[in-house]
């Protein structure tokens, strides 16, 4: 049987080069808030055509107004004032310079996905007409072209998240590498692998943004590829990162459901049940209407909260309108969330500047009050704040906690909507800039059904060196199973019976625990800059700033290379 030893482990593996991987993380890091964050992307695709159609076409295209481009030979121009002559079987205009939102970067192939800025760029109104003369034409001038000239006609489609993801494969490389660098140069939480019959396969993170003891609280993890073996569940808790690590709990909770239902445990360990689950009617991303697509489906193409509208706060916000049926008094909100890897790349520059003084920070902070340290989280704005819309405007219903950036988590949100009137029910979720990615939404109002649970605590948890460990993840008791290095790892087993009858079972891990960043950060403490952080929504600010500048740098890059 395969185990999470077993093969290579790219974390463990980057952090034994830290020097390198610090270099190539930043230098990633922009290529791919490039390639996912700060820009969209399109295919070209050829507009089937015949000598009978095209007129019909042309007139259609001319109809929305839109941008005629001319591809001949070497040259590209804008035909513009574009005229249909269907019995001369032509197309005139006025040939004109191409405006620079038009202006391609690189080479416009049918093959390849291609990047824009969408607001520096507008490939989407554009036809594009190949014609098999070489003309070069004078700009102002009155340009005719038979249709006999023209070879094909192609648009820009607009490509989702994961067609780019299946059409270019070298991004993947890429795209996972980043992820692994970014988590190995910065910090993350305790990694769970679950046993799915024949290996360990990486499932989540444990008590996720629980950096002091002081904020300890229960965490409730699904496990969905957890297979018996022999009535045995086998996880496995490792530490890949720079930090040590802190387990004081771990219990299996197993409910006994409907094969039909989805069951879902809500932060404070209680059970929901999904049996009809609505898709949003309409979305707003920063009160402008939006693609509703992206929350559709469990796809990876998901909001990233990256609008760079131009607002007198980094707040960003996802605005949802449900249909209600008009008796239902109760809702749950499904969604399926993680935190982004931007957050945790913008939290170590937040971290680096204590400079020395950091180790001095985090003692300190061992002993700051849970209140004070959850007031100052909200303060910045790192949980999802979610809200309903009233007669009084909006309401808060709940904060979604951090989950981690390394793994999606569904997460369920009860809302009363006792007083709620409207045949619609309008869902806000907020939070800063580029702190989450929601990539599911969806709402159910049946009534939750009576489920069977049991909790089971680890009949056997064995270190890397096969220490038993058992008694010290069996209670909140603060004593401790402590994992200080890197490769540090426990396996731990829980004894299940088999469901009664034609139910399905859902697993749950019950987990409490903190974990203490490593870090050797040099300079002297910058407390001056530091002391902003004590007022509201500077972490948010301090977010887009970042982002800004990275962005601002890498468009210095692009035009280097124009020039060059």
């Amino acid at each position: 049987m395969k185990t999470a030893n077993n093969g290579f482990r790219p974390i463990c593996t980057f952090k034994k080069h830290r020097t390198y991987t610090k270099g190539l993380a930043t230098l990633l890091t922009i290529v791919i808030l490039n390639l996912v964050i700060s820009c969209n992307y399109y295919n070209v695709r050829d507009v089937t055509t015949s000598p009978e159609t095209i007129a019909d076409q042309i007139k259609d295209f001319n109809a929305s107004q839109n941008y005629a481009i001319i591809h001949s030979g070497e040259n590209i121009w804008n035909l513009d004032k574009l005229v249909l002559n269907e019995d001369d079987k032509t197309i005139s205009g006025v040939a004109q310079h191409l405006n620079e939102e038009h202006i391609s970067k690189k080479p416009r192939a049918k093959k390849k996905v291609h990047r824009y800025k969408k607001l520096k760029q507008q490939p989407f109104n554009e036809l594009h007409f190949n014609i098999n003369k070489d003309i070069t034409p004078g700009f102002g001038t009155q340009i005719t072209i038979p249709f006999s000239d023209i070879l094909s006609l192609s648009i820009n489609d607009k490509n989702s998240g994961r067609s780019i993801l299946n059409a270019v494969a070298g991004t993947i490389g890429i795209i996972a590498v980043v992820s692994i660098i970014a988590a190995a140069v910065k910090g993350s939480c305790p990694f769970i692998y679950v046993n799915n019959g024949e290996e360990f396969i990486f499932t989540g993170e444990l008590y996720p943004g629980i950096i002091t003891a002081n904020q300890e609280r229960d965490d409730y993890l699904s496990l969905p590829n957890l297979t018996s073996n022999n009535d045995e569940y086998n996880i496995k808790i490792t530490n890949e990162l720079k930090e040590i690590q802190h387990t004081d709990l771990v219990e299996l909770i197993v409910v006994e459901h409907p094969e039909n239902v989805t069951i879902l445990m809500d932060k404070n360990g209680l059970l929901h049940s999904f049996s009809s689950i609505i898709p949003p009617n309409k979305v707003m991303v920063d009160h402008l209407k939006n693609d509703i697509t992206p929350s559709l489906k469990k796809d990876n193409v998901s909001y990233l909260f990256n609008s760079e509208m131009k607002y007198p706060t980094s707040l960003r916000n996802l605005e949802l309108e449900f249909d209600k049926p008009a008796q239902s008094k109760q809702a749950k909100l499904f969604v399926t969330v993680k935190n982004s890897m931007w957050l945790d790349y913008v939290f170590g520059k937040f971290n680096a500047q204590f400079g020395t003084y950091y180790d001095k920070f985090q003692k300190d902070q061992q002993f700051i009050s849970k209140e004070k340290s959850t007031k100052w989280m909200n303060e910045q704005n790192i949980p999802i704040s979610v809200y309903i819309k009233t007669t009084m405007g909006w309401e808060l219903v709940d904060k979604i906690n951090t989950v981690g950036p390394m793994a999606t988590r569904d997460i369920v949100v009860p809302i009363d909507i006792n007083n709620i009137t409207s045949d619609k029910l309008e869902i806000k979720l907020e939070t800063g800039f580029m702190f989450w990615e929601v990539d599911y939404v969806g709402i159910d109002y049946t009534e939750n059904l009576v489920v069977k649970s049991q909790t089971f605590k680890p009949f056997m948890a064995l270190d890397q060196h096969n220490i038993d460990v058992t008694s010290l993840l069996a209670n909140t008791d603060q004593k401790y199973f402590v994992q200080p290095n890197i490769g540090d790892e426990v396996t731990v087993t829980f004894k299940v019976s088999e469901p009664s009858g034609q139910l399905k079972q859902s697993f749950y891990l019950k987990n409490r625990g903190y974990y203490n960043y490593i870090r050797n950060y040099t300079g002297k403490p910058n407390f001056n800059k530091l002391k902003l952080f004590k007022e509201a929504g500077a972490f948010t600010d301090f977010s887009k700033y970042e982002y800004e500048a990275l962005m601002d740098y890498d468009n210095q890059l692009d035009m280097a290379t124009i020039n060059n």
